[in-house]
C-alpha cells in the first residue's frame, strides 16, 4: 500500500485541486436546474456594407472519421498549441521563423492557434485590429511550413478578472453584473491551483450561466466577434477551421449544443469551407465521457481535451495505462458515433512529473492505434526559469529557447498522408525490443503517394525497410524526413521499419 507522510502543503494544494474539479463536476449539471431565457438566434446574412470574402476552396474536409485533402489522401494531423504565456497581455504569440523551422523539423503539421478574445475586443465595439492582423501573420507563418492552423478560441476559467484572478479569455466587460471581479493575478505562486480558484469562484459560474442566457448581450457580443474575425481567417493561407470555445463550462445539451450550432452559422457565412472543432464540458477533460448531442451540421472534429487527473495530482505518472485507455475508449466511441474525426485539442504533463517523457509516448501510442490526431500542450518560446510557460506556473513547453527537446515530448513518426484507407499503425520504442514502425493501409493508387514521418534521428539511411505485397514500393526521402510508398494497383500495402 503507497503511503503518504508529510506532504507539502503546496503540494497537497495540487493534489485536492485537481481532484475536486474531477471529482465534483461543477457546473456540468447543476446550471440545467436553473431556468434560462432561449438562445438568440445568430445573424444569417452579412451586415450592409460588409465586405464578401475571397472564397478558396477548401484545403481538408472532415468525410466520416478522416481528414481529407482535395487529392483524397487522408490525413493524419500531429502538433502543438501556441503559446503558454498568449493567455496574458501582451497577449502576442511573439513566433519566429527560428521556431516555425523547429517545429516543421519535429514532423509538425498543425498548430492549435490561440486566440482570446479579451486581446482583440478590450471593449465592447473596439477592436484592436494590430491583434488580428499578428494572429493572421503566424497562421499564415505555420502554413508557410507545412503546418494546417486551428483557431483555438481561447478561455480558462472564463476570464482574467474571475476564477479569482486566476483565469483567462473572456474581456472583463462580460462578466456577470451579478459576480464580483477579481484582480487578475496570474503570476503569484497560489495560482498554480487555478483548477481549485475556477472551481469555486460564484463568479466564474454565474459568468457562464449569463453567457449562455444572454442576460445582457454578452453571448450576442460572441457572435459578432465571430462573424468579425471569420472574414479575415476566411482569406488566411492555412486556417482549416476554429475551436469555438476552449474547455467551457455549462449544461452540454441545453447551453454548449445551442451555441455550437448558432456559432457555426455565423462562421460559415464567411467562411463555408471552416471545420468545427468541438468539445464537451470541461471536466470531460479526465476522460468522462460526453454528454453533447450529436451536432446537427456536417464539417465537424470531435476534439476533447485529455489530462490524467492523477498524474498532475502527484506530480508523476506510476505506468498504469488503464485511465488513458478508458478515455481514449470514450473519446473514440463518440467519434465512432458521430462519423467524424478525432482530434485530441490538447493533452501533454508538466516537465517536472517523474516519467513525464514515458507517459506522453504512451498517450502518442493510444493516439496511434485510433489513427487519431491531436496537438500537444504547449510550445512557449520565451519559456524562462521563472515564468515558466508564463500563466499560473505551468511548465508545458515541450522545448527550451534553445530548441531544445525538454522531457515531456519525443519525436515520433506517423503516417502523415494516406493514399487510402489506413488500417493500422504502430510505433516501438528502442527500450521496447529495439525501434521500429510497421503500417499497414488499403491502397488506392488514384490518391497518389502515402507518406509516412519517419525522424532521420530516430531511423538512420540503414534502417531495414519491408514492403509488401512485392509490386508496392517505398523508399526514404530524407530531406523531408518520409518514406513514400505506392503501388500501381489497389491492393493492402504493409510497411515495417527496423533501425538496424
Amino acid at each position: 500500500m503507497m503511503r503518504h507522510r508529510n506532504i507539502p502543503p503546496t503540494l497537497l494544494a495540487r493534489r485536492l485541486a485537481v481532484l475536486l474539479l474531477l471529482g465534483l463536476g461543477v457546473g456540468r449539471d447543476t446550471a440545467a436546474a436553473e431556468p434560462r431565457n432561449p438562445p438568440k438566434a445568430p445573424q444569417k446574412s452579412l451586415p450592409a456594407g460588409s465586405a464578401v470574402p475571397t472564397v478558396r476552396p477548401p484545403i481538408l474536409i472532415a468525410a466520416g472519421r478522416h481528414f481529407v485533402e482535395p487529392t483524397g489522401r487522408v490525413v493524419i494531423l500531429r502538433g502543438v498549441n501556441l503559446t503558454g504565456d498568449s493567455k496574458v497581455p501582451p497577449f502576442r504569440p511573439g513566433l519566429t521563423e527560428t521556431d516555425f523551422a523547429r517545429l516543421q523539423g519535429l514532423g509538425m503539421n498543425v498548430v492549435r492557434l490561440l486566440f482570446l478574445w479579451e486581446a482583440y475586443e478590450p471593449q465592447p465595439g473596439c477592436y484592436d485590429e494590430s491583434y488580428l492582423a499578428e494572429i493572421r501573420a503566424t497562421a499564415e507563418a505555420a502554413w508557410a511550413h507545412g503546418m494546417y492552423v486551428v483557431i483555438d478560441i481561447h478561455q480558462d476559467g472564463f476570464s482574467r478578472f474571475t476564477s479569482r484572478g486566476s483565469g483567462d479569455g473572456f474581456p472583463s466587460w462580460a462578466i456577470s453584473r451579478r459576480g464580483r471581479p477579481s484582480r487578475p493575478d496570474n503570476n503569484s505562486p497560489s495560482r498554480r491551483y487555478w483548477p481549485i480558484l475556477m472551481a469555486t469562484d460564484p463568479t466564474t459560474h454565474q459568468s457562464f450561466k449569463d453567457f449562455f442566457s444572454d442576460a445582457v448581450g454578452v453571448r450576442t457580443r460572441y457572435l459578432m466577434m465571430l462573424s468579425r474575425i471569420s472574414l479575415t481567417f476566411a482569406e488566411t493561407h492555412g486556417v482549416i477551421g476554429y475551436d469555438l470555445i476552449n474547455e467551457p463550462w455549462g449544461d452540454e445539451e441545453h447551453e454548449l449544443g445551442p451555441l455550437y450550432q448558432d456559432a457555426t452559422a455565423v462562421l460559415r457565412a464567411r467562411h463555408p469551407s471552416a471545420l468545427m472543432f468541438i468539445e464537451g464540458h470541461v471536466t470531460t477533460n479526465s476522460g468522462l465521457q460526453t454528454k453533447l448531442p450529436r451536432p446537427t451540421f456536417d464539417g465537424v472534429a470531435y476534439a476533447p481535451h485529455y489530462y490524467k487527473p492523477l498524474t498532475l495530482a502527484f506530480n508523476r505518472w506510476y505506468g498504469n495505462p488503464t485511465s488513458a485507455q478508458h478515455a481514449f475508449a470514450n473519446m473514440k466511441s463518440k467519434a465512432n458515433e458521430w462519423n467524424v474525426p478525432l482530434f485530441l485539442g490538447e493533452f501533454g504533463v508538466g516537465v517536472g512529473t517523474q516519467n513525464a517523457g514515458g507517459y506522453v509516448s504512451h498517450l502518442y501510442d493510444r493516439l496511434d492505434a485510433c489513427l487519431a490526431s491531436g496537438a500537444q500542450w504547449n510550445y512557449t518560446p520565451r519559456w524562462n526559469e521563472q515564468a515558466k510557460d508564463g500563466w499560473n506556473g505551468e511548465d508545458f513547453s515541450i522545448l527550451d529557447p534553445a530548441g531544445m527537446i525538454r522531457p515531456n515530448f519525443r519525436p515520433r513518426p506517423y503516417p502523415r498522408h494516406t493514399a487510402g484507407t489506413p488500417l493500422l499503425f504502430h510505433y516501438q520504442e528502442e527500450d521496447q525490443g529495439g525501434r521500429g514502425l510497421s503500417f499497414a493501409w488499403d491502397h488506392d493508387p488514384a490518391r497518389g503517394d502515402t507518406e509516412i514521418f519517419v525522424p532521420n534521428a530516430l531511423f538512420a539511411r540503414d534502417s531495414a525497410v519491408t514492403c509488401f505485397p512485392a509490386d508496392a514500393t517505398c523508399w526514404r526521402d530524407e530531406a523531408r524526413q518520409l518514406l513514400v510508398c505506392r503501388a500501381a494497383r489497389p491492393t493492402t500495402i504493409r510497411v515495417q521499419i527496423k533501425r538496424q
